[in-house]
C-alpha cells in the first residue's frame, strides 16, 4: 500500500514537473530594452538626451499576473555636469560627461488587454554615476615600484538607490516602455555632492523578449 502510494505521489510529482518545464519553454525568459533617457539635475550646465541599453532575465509569472525581473542597464550621455566634488574636506571642481550603470531587481504585473499586454513595473536597483575625476587625488597615492606597471584611471562614482516606476506595452515580443526614476544621491553621499544633487530621469524605449 505504501509502496502504490509512493509511486502515485511521484507520477503526480513528474506530471507537476513536466507541465512546468513546459509552460517554462514557452515563455520568453530574456528581455534586451534600448532607449533614451534624460536625467534632470540643476547641476548640469548643458542637458543632451543620453541612450541606454539592458539586459533583463525574467523568471516565470504566477497565478496572479506577476512576475520579478534581475538585470542591469548601462547609460551614457554627453550632459555635461559641473559642480564641486568633496574628497577628504576637500572641494575639487568637477566637469563630466554622464555614465552610469544600473543593477536591480523589477516586479512587473500583467494586464491583458485583448491581443495586447501592458505591464505596470516597480524597479529597485543600485544605480552608479560615474564622473571624470581627473585633479581629484586617489584615496592611496600609488607607489611607484622599479620594473613596476602603475595604471591609474581618472575616475569617481556616485551611488544611489534607483526607485522607479513605469508602463510597457506589448505586442507579441516587441515592446514600448516608459519609466520615471527618482535618485537620492546624497542618502549616502552627503559630503560628496552638494544640495540639489538629488534627480529625477525618464526613460523611453523599446523592449525585445526572446
Amino acid at each position: 500500500m505504501k509502496t502504490t502510494a509512493i509511486y502515485i505521489f511521484m507520477l503526480i510529482s513528474l506530471g507537476i514537473s513536466a507541465q512546468t518545464a513546459e509552460m517554462n519553454n514557452r515563455s520568453k525568459r530574456s528581455l534586451i530594452e534600448a532607449g533614451s533617457f534624460l536625467n534632470f539635475s540643476p547641476m548640469k550646465v548643458k542637458q543632451i538626451p543620453g541612450f541606454y541599453i539592458g539586459y533583463w532575465y525574467r523568471y516565470p509569472i504566477d497565478e496572479t499576473k506577476t512576475h520579478m525581473e534581475i538585470g542591469g542597464n548601462f547609460n551614457y550621455s554627453t550632459s555635461l555636469y559641473q559642480f564641486n566634488y568633496g574628497k577628504n574636506n576637500t572641494l575639487y571642481p568637477v566637469q563630466s560627461k554622464e555614465v552610469i550603470v544600473n543593477l536591480g531587481i523589477r516586479m512587473v504585473k500583467q494586464y491583458p488587454l485583448h491581443d495586447h499586454t501592458i505591464e505596470w513595473v516597480s524597479e529597485l536597483s543600485f544605480h552608479h554615476l560615474f564622473l571624470n575625476g581627473s585633479g581629484i587625488p586617489d584615496d592611496e597615492p600609488t607607489k611607484k615600484d622599479n620594473g613596476s606597471i602603475n595604471i591609474s584611471i581618472d575616475t569617481e562614482s556616485v551611488a544611489s538607490l534607483k526607485l522607479g516606476q513605469g508602463v510597457r506595452f506589448w505586442k507579441n515580443n516587441i515592446g514600448l516602455g516608459i519609466q520615471f526614476s527618482y535618485m537620492p544621491y546624497r542618502l549616502w553621499y552627503k559630503n560628496t555632492v552638494p544640495k540639489g544633487f538629488n534627480s529625477f530621469s525618464v526613460e523611453t524605449g523599446v523592449n525585445f523578449k526572446f
